[in-house]
């Protein structure tokens, strides 16, 4: 009997709309998306900017303060591409890309602050 891809992974996703800014390590296109899933090990999102996979981000989550004040506390890591897909489109606002990042690190204190966040989501 096969296992899920949900039963092997290490970390939980938790389905979320979380804004973040991404961009490739050597320099280029910065490129503002939305999470569409979020845990400890990585995230998945969609994107207008074609990035391939195997190419190594700087990551910046911005997720919602958790004392009420309605802020944004930013959160950098690193992460890299490990599944890219194209969506087809059906309109003409151009290419959109189904991206997958697994964090390649991620210090104790962004740990513990996102740790602390996907807790309030669950």
């Amino acid at each position: 009997m096969s296992e899920s891809v949900q039963d092997r992974r290490a970390h939980p996703r938790v389905d979320t709309a979380v804004d973040l800014r991404i961009q490739p390590d050597e320099g280029g296109t910065v490129a503002r998306v939305v999470t569409g899933n979020l845990s400890l090990g990585g995230l998945y999102c969609t994107s207008q900017v074609d990035i391939p996979e195997m190419t190594r981000l700087a990551v910046r989550l911005m997720l919602p303060g958790l004392g009420g004040n309605g802020g944004e506390e930013p959160v950098d890591l690193q992460a890299v591409v490990v599944r890219r897909r194209e969506l087809p489109s059906h309109t003409s606002n151009g290419a959109r890309f189904e991206l997958a990042l697994y964090f390649t690190s991620l210090d104790d204190m962004a740990r513990a602050r996102l740790s602390r966040y996907l807790d309030t989501q669950r």
